[in-house]
């Protein structure tokens, strides 16, 4: 991976003309020419009657193309143990580059050649091949086309033409060229790129180095890492990887378990297909889970014994599990499917009642490791919810939840003691209306809870009292089930928790936090009340493991330009090290831009926190077009490195991103997330507008009349909202969005539930300034920025009706707007080769709008006649 700056290296070629607007490739990257064998018996007829062909010689995968990126000095491997390195070499004087065959009388030879070809724009081009031997071609690493014949002359050339459409940014042309035994022509091959009919030779080049910018390849393919967990001993690791195949992302899962000294494989999990993995608290062994159809068979693999253990055999319906620290039993649950799920008319038991599923229940059992035999813990009309199990294995700390109506967040809560033994059950809370999930501290005298502030008959709060508390903003409490008392330990402490643990080692509590824009790694000392930092050497902390017996965690850790990697840290000296790097390798050619921090405080005295990323080759003379990013709503949008939005890869074609974060969002303190309730865009809508003016009156490199707004979700809502209060927009797009707060309230399958937290005792009958004022769809007439609406057809977070009414609406007004609906997607675009093509939209759709560029849209949405 490599970082560019403003400094740029200018690599200049020597352009043929062989017309007024062609460009021949002038230099290339070469192998040296590879012996190729034929198989035995070639010569033999098959029982088509045909003998083998030089033919299938060529079309043959030797090796997978599709995986390399040639640069030069590099090793090629070929077979038999040959090998050749990259090297660079100009054509001739005449367009040709040539080849000198090594013993062309005894083997056939095959030599490899490749070029990137650099787009600076979206673009079309014919693709014009000469040679007069056979020849396949390739273009990243898919195959265009072949000559499968060999010229008789001397002066006679054969022509493979080819149609290309280059996305911008570079592509790597490969040609593999065959030369066959007892030919005497001279090898050659020639290549001349033909700008497409309204495309100019300028939006062209051609390069031999591979550094180029993100794409979306980058973002889906490679190997990644999902998680590290350590062992009890911190002598051993667990690893998941996961890789998608293209060109279908069928994707693969596996888990390995290493050595932490040197990473040597212990043992693979790789064509296994399990799940819940998981370290025994205090042995050198994994527990996991095999399914066959609805059937579960939990194992157990013992590295110190060297044998497999069967637990469970056929749960059906089996969910997760959880040992008990002694290791003597395992509480796992079952979900019982409801019968009563009519196929024609279903009488809704509900809001809830909408979701699939529903009815169904879960409930606990108990296994005995020794003697292997279970017994049920918990019946009943409700979903029985494990938290955690006492250390000394006596009791479980558990809850229900059910739907309450009358009151928000219409949830009731009930939070439960049980006596393993016994079976009796004492209740710690009833009624509650603020959900809350507890674990035992190491000694087994408290119980940490996390919730938000109003938890605990708002134990959690540090706003005025007439502000409304969002309880997004995660706090942490400590309960005493003694003398029943709680301390709230994170009341003054403004990061937002993510992820708990109560550690038994040193008995300090760690803890992930959204700290602004970042995501980090704290330690409460429970001894003295204290948070500290820990440094992780990363800006996004997640998927944190702790060693149960030693003094050692495991996390995923990425940042603004660090991709996700996995990392492993003392707790005794704080020192984080990278432990698994796949990434590394998947973006070494990769170049980014520059990131910089841009804070601004509104005419209100109100901060407002954001960052921007460059292109990789930005020029402060130059002007650029702008996209403005933001979600608006209860979150800050984190410092990741991929995820769906990456602001990076924007950055690679050619835009400046600007990331704000207004108010409401967690993270920066409990007042200003309470700024998100009962706010809808009320304030927020103005703290973006004013904050981009303001970015722009900075950054006089910004072209003003390029100016795109975009968001997903809430992020969406907000992106129709600020199209009825502003025209500094030359182009939006909203995936998701929210156009009638009032529909998306009663349709959307946790939009009453939502509300209650975020349009806090107001309601579509009683509060017309929200749920009417504030809702893009009757402000449509208001809207004269083109918006390109964007929707899975199977939403149901935010319903399609959310897009589809507001398409409806700017349609007869007479405004510039598209609608996409991503067919058979929910709330996200997961599906491999449709997120591909939703990138491509949005990205196709910013350079219509913003770089004056049609193409690329007309490509993917031609006009049609209907």
């Amino acid at each position: 991976m490599k970082k560019i700056s403003a400094i740029v290296c200018l690599i200049f070629f020597v352009h043929f003309s062989y017309g007024n607007n062609d460009l021949i490739i002038s230099k290339w990257l070469i192998t040296e020419p590879l012996n190729t064998l034929y198989p035995a018996f070639h010569d033999t007829k098959n029982v088509d009657g045909e003998k083998f062909s030089n033919r299938e010689l060529l079309v043959f995968e030797h090796t997978c193309l599709g995986d390399i990126q040639p640069s030069e000095g590099e090793i090629f491997g070929w077979i038999s143990g040959q090998t050749s390195k990259w090297t660079e070499k100009p054509v001739d004087e005449k367009g040709f580059l040539n080849f000198e065959a090594n013993d062309p009388a005894i083997y056939p030879q095959m030599a490899f050649i490749a070029v990137y070809l650099k787009a600076d724009r979206w673009t079309e081009a014919n693709l014009v091949i000469k040679t007069p031997h056979m020849a396949q071609v390739y273009l990243n690493g898919k195959a265009l086309g072949k000559k499968t014949t060999v010229e008789q002359e001397q002066s006679t050339l054969g022509k493979i033409t080819q149609s290309l459409k280059l996305k911008k940014g570079k592509h790597l042309l490969l040609i593999k060229s065959l030369y066959t035994p007892g030919n005497t022509l001279n090898w050659k091959i020639n290549a001349i790129l033909k700008p497409g009919e309204g495309f100019r030779i300028a939006d062209l080049d051609i390069d031999t180095k591979p550094y180029r910018t993100k794409t979306i390849n980058d973002i889906l393919n490679g190997i990644k890492v999902s998680w590290v967990k350590p062992s009890p001993s911190g002598e051993l690791y667990a690893v998941a990887y996961r890789e998608a195949k293209p060109p279908e992302g069928d994707q693969e899962n596996w888990i390995e378990i290493k050595n932490r000294n040197d990473k040597s494989l212990v043992h693979s999990f790789r064509h296994a297909s399990i799940s819940g993995l998981q370290w025994l608290p205090k042995s050198r062994a994994v527990s996991y889970i095999t399914r066959d159809n609805n059937k579960s068979t939990l194992h157990i693999l013992d590295f110190e014994k060297g044998k497999t253990l069967t637990l469970l055999e056929e749960v059906e319906r089996m969910g997760n599990y959880r040992w008990s620290k002694d290791e003597n039993f395992i509480i796992y649950s079952v979900t019982e499917d409801n019968k009563d799920d009519p196929d024609h008319i279903k009488h809704v038991l509900g809001m809830q009642d909408r979701q699939a599923q529903w009815r169904n229940r879960s409930f606990l059992y108990y296994l005995c490791v020794n003697s292997k035999t279970t017994h049920r813990l918990t019946y009943g009309n409700l979903t029985t919810n494990l938290h955690d199990i006492s250390p000394c294995g006596k009791k479980i700390l558990f809850s229900h939840t059910w739907p309450d109506y009358q009151e928000r967040p219409f949830y009731k809560h009930n939070i439960y003691l049980m006596d393993i033994n016994t079976l009796t059950v004492d209740t710690l809370w009833a009624e509650k209306k603020w959900s809350v999930s507890g674990q035992f501290s190491p000694d087994g005298e408290y119980i940490l809870f996390t919730g938000g502030p109003d938890a605990f008959d708002k134990a959690g709060r540090n706003i005025p009292e007439d502000m409304f508390a969002n309880n997004y903003d995660t706090q942490a409490f400590i309960y005493n089930p003694e003398s029943e008392k709680i301390k709230a330990i994170t009341i003054d402490f403004n990061p937002s928790l993510r992820e708990t643990h109560w550690n038994p080692v040193d008995n300090n509590i760690y803890m992930t936090a959204q700290d602004r824009d970042k995501i980090k790694l704290y330690r409460y000392d429970t001894g003295i009340d204290r948070f500290s930092e820990i440094p992780t050497a990363v800006d996004v902390v997640s998927g944190i493991h702790f060693s149960t017996g030693s003094p050692v965690a495991a996390y995923m850790g990425e940042g603004m330009s660090k991709p996700s990697s996995g990392y492993w840290i003392n707790l005794r000296n704080d020192r984080p090290e990278v432990m698994e790097d796949t990434e590394s390798f998947n973006y070494r050619y990769v170049g980014f831009g520059e990131n910089r921090k841009w804070d601004y405080q509104t005419s209100q005295g109100l901060d407002i926190s954001g960052r921007m990323y460059l292109p990789p080759d930005f020029n402060e003379e130059r002007n650029y077009p702008l996209i403005v990013y933001y979600y608006g709503g209860t979150s800050p949008v984190s410092r990741r490195f991929g995820g769906r939005y990456p602001f990076n890869l924007w950055a690679g074609q050619g835009y400046v991103v600007y990331v704000l974060q207004p108010s409401g969002a967690t993270g920066f303190g409990q007042e200003f997330s309470a700024a998100h309730v009962n706010n809808w865009g009320i304030t927020v809508a103005d703290e973006i507008v004013e904050s981009t003016k303001a970015f722009l009156e900075a950054h006089p490199f910004i072209d003003r009349n390029k100016i795109a707004c975009m968001g997903a979700s809430y992020g969406g809502f907000m992106t129709m909202l600020l199209l009825t209060q502003t025209d500094i927009f030359a182009a939006a797009v909203s995936h998701a969005g929210i156009s009638s707060i009032s529909s998306y309230w009663g349709q959307g399958f946790w939009g009453y539930s939502y509300s209650a937290l975020a349009t806090a005792d107001k309601y579509p009958w009683d509060s017309p300034e929200i749920y009417f004022d504030q809702s893009p769809l009757f402000n449509a007439h208001k809207v004269n920025t083109p918006l390109l609406l964007i929707t899975g057809d199977e939403d149901t977070n935010v319903p399609p009706g959310e897009s589809v009414q507001m398409y409806a609406a700017l349609k007869i007004l007479g405004k510039p707007v598209e609608l996409l609906k991503v067919i058979g997607q929910n709330h996200h675009i997961l599906n491999y080769q449709k997120r591909i093509e939703w990138n491509n939209a949005i990205l196709a759709w910013l350079d219509k709008w913003l770089k004056e560029q049609n193409e690329w849209w007309n490509e993917q949405f031609p006009k049609k006649n209907f």
